[in-house]
């Protein structure tokens, strides 16, 4: 699953691959360089929700990958409100049904 990462300090924007995906966060493949602490936003594009699932992260922890290859990192979900929950839920019901 792909997802699209967003900087909230820096303001950049970059493809990540989703590794796993849960309620307390996810681990994603991505080519920037992020640090633990990190305040990002992701965005989800689920065939089930009209508009993309954006949730507010901090990065907890990162792996650097090899040469100029993806590292992946570890975010930590905060949310917004009871809808956001309630999508990812639809959302990660959705992911199962296609396993």
């Amino acid at each position: 699953m792909k997802a699209n990462v967003v900087s909230t300090r820096s303001g950049w924007e970059r493809d990540a691959k989703v590794q796993n995906l849960g309620f307390g966060g996810a681990c994603i493949e991505i080519a920037e360089p992020l640090t633990p602490g990190d305040r990002i936003t992701v965005s989800f594009v689920a065939p089930n929700l009209w508009d993309p699932l954006l949730i507010s992260a901090i990065v907890a922890w990162v792996k650097p990958g090899p040469g100029m290859e993806a590292g992946r990192a570890g975010l930590k979900f905060e949310f917004s409100s009871s809808a956001t929950v309630f999508a990812l839920f639809e959302l990660l019901g959705v992911l199962e049904q296609e396993s």
